[in-house]
């Protein structure tokens, strides 16, 4: 299943029936370095000093492969990679943007992958305004709860929501197992 044939064919199913054909196929490349993502794309650069590819890339990280259920997790990663890619091949911005959510209800796919759940949250934060809980696998310097922005800053920053730290989590060598929570939020 590890083999690049197997990304096209997901690619070439997805790309018929939600791009309409529309999406130059990329190159689809497994990632064995990719521990804290399911997935990423890469759009081609124009200049040729540029250190960007040529051709759009998509990369796949192959810790799905040994997932239960891995051929749903390789499909959902893979449509949400594209959904980049087609933003991107429309010119317009390719992050997780409205108009990015509104396809991925469309495919049925999702914003986050397995890793911010299986790996160990170090950090736990809230927001001073409403209390929501933000656990956290890096130290956060700059982020408030999105919630409260939306509510009462117009989507934008503000820093009356500023995230507080209230502690560092202890290591799971110290709990003898692994540390719980959702994923910890995140712009990206």
């Amino acid at each position: 299943m590890a083999d690049k044939s197997y990304l096209e064919k997901i690619f070439a199913e997805w790309n018929a029936s939600h791009f309409q054909g529309m999406l130059h196929p990329p190159e689809l490349r497994w990632n064995a370095r990719l521990s804290s993502s399911a997935g990423r794309f890469y759009p081609k650069r124009a200049s040729r000093w540029s250190l960007w590819p040529k051709t759009p890339v998509i990369e796949i990280a192959t810790y799905l492969l040994k997932e239960d259920d891995s051929e749903k997790w390789i499909r959902d990663t893979l449509g949400h990679e594209m959904i980049h890619q087609w933003l991107w091949q429309l010119g317009r911005p390719y992050g997780h943007t409205a108009e990015f959510r509104k396809k991925m209800k469309e495919l049925g796919v999702s914003r986050y992958n397995l890793v911010p759940r299986r790996r160990a949250v170090k950090y736990q934060y809230h927001c001073p305004s409403c209390g929501l809980a933000y656990p956290s696998r890096k130290r956060i310097v700059m982020k408030a709860c999105g919630r409260c922005c939306r509510a009462h800053a117009g989507g934008k920053y503000d820093s009356r929501f500023k995230l507080i730290l209230d502690n560092k989590l202890p290591s799971l060598e110290a709990l003898g197992g692994s540390v719980g929570g959702g994923p910890a939020s995140r712009d990206g």
